[in-house]
């Protein structure tokens, strides 16, 4: 008896590498609604083509802000203060990168594993290729006895190799 045949590859398939939306999630027409409102308002347009404040435009902040809190109903409301407006998640954290890390004295990142593969190259970019080390989470998340482990045997490391600067 001959094996059933193998079912025939679907045209249309879900690609979780890439990381982009379905293209049904676009909201391409409340965006042209927006964007011809937005660029035929003066009040709107030359505040919004200046530059603008380094967390983003306030008024957007504030409203991101009133969605999260009615979205998600957390214990304290979602403040605008804690909102930031950028080009997305890799670009903020090449920001983040650039302004808070230094490649000559950082020896490893310590990132949770599985993570965001584009954050590797990313990383990679601020210049800490082959510094990327990962962590596992268990049921409480961040696997804190493998993370103190690992950090004592980079120390260890550094050491007996005459790096004396601390393990960040």
């Amino acid at each position: 008896m001959a094996a059933p045949a193998a079912p025939a590859p679907s045209k249309e398939h879900i690609d979780l590498f890439r990381g982009w939306p379905n293209p049904a999630l676009l909201p391409v027409a409340d965006l042209c609604r927006a964007s011809t409102v937005a660029l035929s308002t003066p009040s709107i347009y030359e505040p919004g083509l200046q530059y603008g404040p380094d967390e983003g435009y306030q008024p957007l902040r504030q409203r991101v802000a009133q969605w999260l809190t009615s979205f998600y109903n957390p214990r304290e409301p979602v403040t605008q203060d804690r909102i930031c407006i950028t080009g997305g998640a890799s670009q903020n954290l090449a920001c983040i990168l650039q302004v808070f890390t230094d490649p000559a004295f950082t020896r490893n990142v310590w990132m949770v594993a599985p993570t965001y593969y584009l954050a590797c190259r990313i990383f990679d970019d601020a210049g800490f290729a082959n510094r990327l080390r990962a962590v596992p989470e268990d049921q409480e998340g961040i696997d804190i006895e493998f993370l103190e482990r690992a950090l004592r045997e980079a120390e260890e490391r550094a050491i007996a190799e005459g790096n004396t600067q601390p393990v960040r």
